[in-house]
């Protein structure tokens, strides 16, 4: 159990609340804002209720010339790409970034975004963001999660191939400052096939340190975050685009805004099926499907009541079925014709 909810924004993120929906458009755009602002438009449309992206806003965040590779994987299979080109096709300037957050703000949807330097934390600070998000490759970067915690939002962290001790510096600086936390369980991989998830780490996370925990969605499909949700999950971080198999970084396990209207229903609906225990009982519940104890044949008086004088039979007239052990073994105390339902003047109690 979490110590309390974490707002975004309006929005609570905690145990006891509703799954939250985060369409995370990462940096699939590249540099286009006006395509980034279309997603958000489609996102918020489909009824997701907060919004992520990244700020890539300085390509030294990669430093040139050093060889960096990274391979991502995709609907036609896989692509390596030098890092420092990848990153620079991605870099958007900040007015940039803000004429998008403008538009979240006018919509009214909280919005969430990965940062990778410091002056990317002023920014959304400035801009209001519901939160920011530290990158698992970014749980070591002591000066970046201690400046994020300060900033005086909430802070999420991803923890995918992280230690627990590794998780547990970084949880620990955050509280430190007295920031929200949320922890987002990353299963590391992308596309991340079902048996490398470990959705039961989420609990670990939970309960180590008593926060809101987070899936960062990376399966090639959405079941699995429907079982997140039965696990308790707080908040899913799931990528969304037009076109999934486009040849694109990350871009391999998002799903279509064409199925994202029904996939944060789902999400709703999986949340509202969990319940509570003990399961509530209604004051006027229908008992009219229960049965009763009725004689299998004419019953002649002092025959023995037994399981093969007597059957059971709907609706509950008579003495009902719960009472068996009190007529099991006893005799009829007149004659009782076939197919009738026992009564309590039908039992000799005395002999």
């Amino acid at each position: 159990m979490t110590s309390g909810p974490v707002m975004l924004g309006d929005i609570p993120v905690g145990d006891g609340h509703p799954t939250v929906f985060m369409a995370e458009i990462g940096t699939f755009f590249n540099n286009d804002i006006e395509l980034a602002t279309a997603y958000l438009h489609k996102a918020v449309e489909a009824g997701a209720p907060v919004f992520k992206t990244e700020i890539l806003h300085d390509a030294d965040v990669c430093l040139p010339s050093t060889g960096l590779m990274h391979t991502f994987n995709h609907a036609a299979g896989s692509t390596t790409e030098d890092y420092r080109a990848l990153i620079e096709r991605k870099i958007v300037p900040l007015a940039k970034y803000e004429q998008l957050f403008d538009t979240c703000r006018s919509l009214g949807v909280p919005f969430v975004a990965s940062v990778y330097d410091l002056a990317g934390i002023d920014f959304l600070v400035e801009q209001r963001a519901a939160a920011l998000k530290v990158a698992r490759t970014s749980i070591d970067n002591i000066p970046l999660i201690r400046h994020a915690a300060r900033s005086g939002l909430p802070v999420i962290i991803d923890t995918g191939f992280c230690t627990m001790e590794e998780i547990g510096r970084a949880a620990g600086l955050v509280k430190s400052e007295l920031a929200p936390l949320i922890l987002n369980h990353h299963p590391g991989r992308n596309p991340c096939p079902p048996e490398h998830h470990h959705l039961r780490f989420m609990q670990t996370l939970k309960e180590a340190f008593q926060v809101p925990v987070g899936l960062a969605c990376h399966y090639r499909g959405d079941e699995i975050l429907y079982v997140a949700v039965g696990m308790g999950c707080n908040l899913i971080e799931k990528g969304v685009d037009l076109d999934p198999d486009r040849i694109e970084q990350d871009l391999i396990s998002a799903a279509p805004f064409a199925e994202l209207a029904t996939i944060v229903a789902k999400v709703k609906n999986c949340w509202r099926a969990i319940g509570s225990t003990p399961m509530p009982i209604p004051a006027s519940r229908d008992i009219s499907a229960r049965m009763c104890l009725v004689s299998a044949c004419a019953i002649a008086k002092g025959t023995r009541l037994d399981l093969r004088t007597v059957r059971f039979s709907w609706p509950p007239l008579g003495i009902s079925v719960a009472h068996w052990d009190l007529v099991d073994g006893r005799v009829a105390a007149h004659d009782i014709p076939a197919g009738r339902p026992l009564m309590w003047s039908d039992v000799d109690f005395a002999g």
